[in-house]
């Protein structure tokens, strides 16, 4: 076909998909004018997420599928796991969460084949439920049966402390901590509350300061160390970052076949700058009356001049049939059903950078990943065998954890680049950058946190300094294989990045 008239036929082709996304959702009928550029602008960044990690499981058995997210290709059971578990992708590494009578973490390196090249216990009983991290040798693990939260070194899987949440228990002496996330120094831990599995009177966020390992007073103008009052009850979901607004939303189910919960948001205000500000609920975005059902998931899209309030949620029905809906949050209202198996089918979902929504359907009769279109609400691909049925999908992103989702707040003055190579042989590379001149000290550590070298140490200028580590000890020694960690300070910030030296 001649090149004109390849454009002419992608041109209408173009034209006719708007009009077909303008009569489901009349909003866009404004947006039809808008020459064709503009609207390819308005998609995905190019992507950096390359491989979908799903935990699979019949009851029974459990594993670990991999997809490549280029061509949906899938790997299955490339390591076994518990049929109870939740993941983590963290620098290089996958961190599996294995609950209810395993109660430990395993580290599945991919670059090694997908072995577990270790597994730690959490305590026995504790039931872990989350894994968040600060540094490679520094992380939390919220345990719903235990009210301390848990500081390890996921490299050695050493306890290295705890935090007491106990204060905010209900009556049975338990906060029921789930899942977290970690917004700069700060971390937030959803507390259910439960007794016999039901939620109690009220649900709470705590807020833990990761640099002193202390609570974080969410409230100054009330008295002792307030954690964030719920305006829902048994936060179940994962949490999901919203930049424009600086916010948290978090999905709370309420008692299950009720419709008293929906998907709230938390303010983070302008934490840890004077003048002190509280973090708060700001109450449900939607409601689980207006979703028409239990909030199981959601997954939270990135705004855009196209899909500016465009979200999507799995939720149950009275009769415990799960669908895939996307919904508003600025109009509070569901916009259509994307999926509807029947049963109680649907278990998660999840966007990557592509653009895609991944959506887990673990019916025995028909299992697989489901791929949608995010924003156009398009079905493209489905259902992919996962071997097992599919329980949970999360993606290898490359975003330093201290840097959730570009989070505009407590930003410090260091910034600190990846090393490369990664991995590397001979030498590897560095660059840091400095808002303003100070004292600055780079050093190489091994995983137990011995310092192997130091790179740069005195006052550097404002701006851009690169170093370069010889992948050598102090007096020049070659260091073995193994993982290293890179760590820059100032007098108010740490940051650490991870190199793999191969032989």
């Amino acid at each position: 076909m001649p090149r004109r008239l390849a454009r002419r036929a992608a041109r209408c082709l173009a034209r006719r998909a708007a009009r077909r996304l303008a009569r489901r959702v009349p909003a866009l009928a404004l947006l039809l004018a808008l020459p064709l550029a503009l609207l390819l602008a308005a998609g995905p960044a190019a992507a950096a997420e390359t491989r979908g990690f799903v935990l699979t499981t019949d009851y029974s058995t459990g594993s670990l599928s991999v997809v490549d997210l280029a061509t949906r290709a899938v790997s299955p059971d490339v390591a076994p796991v518990h049929t109870d578990a939740v993941a983590r992708w963290y620098e290089g590494l996958l961190y599996v969460v294995n609950r209810l009578g395993q109660d430990n973490i395993q580290v599945i390196d991919p670059a090694a084949g997908y072995a577990t090249i270790r597994q730690f216990s959490v305590g026995n009983g504790t039931n872990p439920q989350d894994i968040a991290f600060v540094t490679p040798t520094r992380a939390y693990v919220s345990r719903l049966g235990s009210s301390d939260l848990l500081i390890v070194n996921p490299a050695t899987g050493a306890t290295l402390g705890s935090v007491s949440l106990a204060a905010f228990a209900d009556a049975d002496g338990n906060p029921e901590a789930a899942r977290m996330i970690r917004v700069g120094p700060l971390l937030f831990v959803a507390l259910q509350r439960l007794a016999n599995f039901q939620p109690t009177d009220t649900s709470l966020v705590a807020v833990v300061d990761t640099r002193a390992d202390t609570v974080y007073d969410a409230d100054p103008f009330l008295p002792g160390g307030q954690a964030v009052l719920l305006a829902g009850k048994n936060p179940v979901t994962t949490f999901a970052y919203d930049p424009v607004e600086n916010r948290l939303l978090i999905g709370c189910v309420g008692h299950y076949g009720v419709l008293d919960g929906g998907i709230e948001a938390i303010s983070l205000g302008a934490w840890g700058a004077p003048p002190p500000q509280a973090i708060q609920s700001t109450g449900l975005v939607i409601t689980e009356a207006a979703l028409g059902g239990d909030v199981l998931d959601f997954a939270w899209q990135r705004p855009s001049a196209l899909w500016p309030h465009h979200h999507y949620a799995i939720v149950s029905d009275a009769s415990y049939d799960t669908r895939l809906v996307s919904w508003d949050d600025a109009t509070h209202a569901v916009l259509g059903t994307l999926f509807d198996p029947g049963g109680f089918s649907l278990a998660d979902c999840a966007l990557h950078d592509r653009g895609e929504l991944y959506v887990c359907d673990n019916s025995f009769a028909a299992p697989g990943l489901f791929v949608f279109r995010a924003g156009a609400d398009t079905l493209l691909a489905g259902p992919l065998d996962t071997g097992l049925p599919p329980q949970l999908v999360v993606f290898d992103d490359p975003r330093p954890e201290d840097d959730v989702a570009g989070v505009p707040v407590a930003r410090t003055d260091l910034s600190l680049s990846a090393p490369w190579p990664n991995p590397a042989r001979d030498a590897t590379r560095i660059a840091l950058s400095l808002a303003q001149s100070g004292m600055v000290r780079v050093e190489v550590l091994d995983v137990a946190g011995r310092r192997v070298r130091t790179l740069l140490e005195g006052v550097l200028p404002a701006g851009r300094t690169s170093a370069e580590w010889h992948c050598d000890r102090s007096g020049g020694v070659r260091v073995g294989s193994g993982v290293y960690l890179v760590r820059a300070a100032t007098a108010n910030a740490t940051l650490t990045r991870r190199v793999v030296v191969l032989r």
